[in-house]
């Protein structure tokens, strides 16, 4: 779960960046939707809109946000080929009923999964924002169009469909 933790640290430290004009971010729609184009092509879930993107050395993010506070849905990718070793071998690492205290997350649930034509695993995850909402997660680590990618999508336990977050990914090309 610390490298849960270090995702989140990771796209915080970009959005930080970003506002001290040390990275190119914009939440301009079109941007968010090019950036996310040179990661992979796919169908936003409904309701989702974008709300932020950023490039810094050699990194690639777009976020687009649901309609409840937890919902949001993260794309990152790396252009170093390392990376996306040490993403599935942290992915790999997170057992269901592994939880983190400090990120507030329990993994509920390891499945194979196809993603740009890649047999990947799906992390599913349960946790607790700030503000106290109950969330699910699903994480998974994928050789985007450039490179080494992550893709996180959290939604409120209220909203949660499995359906739905099997149709998306599915349609990420």
């Amino acid at each position: 779960m610390k490298k849960f933790l270090f995702t989140t640290i990771a796209i915080t430290l970009m959005a930080i960046l970003s506002a001290c004009g040390a990275v190119e971010a914009t939440n301009d729609s079109q941007h968010v939707a090019e950036l996310a184009s040179k990661i992979a092509d796919f169908d936003l879930p409904e309701g989702y809109v974008s709300e932020f993107s950023a490039e810094m050395a050699g990194y690639t993010l777009a976020t687009y946000k649901g309609t409840s506070d937890p919902s949001h849905l993260y794309l990152i990718q790396s252009e170093k080929e390392a990376d996306g070793e040490e993403l599935e071998r942290m992915l790999t690492q997170l057992a269901p009923g592994s939880s983190d205290a400090n990120t507030r997350m329990t993994v509920i649930e390891n499945r194979p999964v196809t993603v740009r034509g890649q047999e990947v695993t799906l992390v599913i995850s349960d946790g607790v924002n700030h503000a106290g909402n109950s969330y699910r997660q699903a994480t998974v680590a994928f050789e985007g169009k450039g490179g080494p990618a992550l893709l996180v999508l959290s939604e409120s336990l209220d909203l949660w469909n499995d359906e739905t977050v099997g149709t998306f990914l599915a349609s990420v090309q």
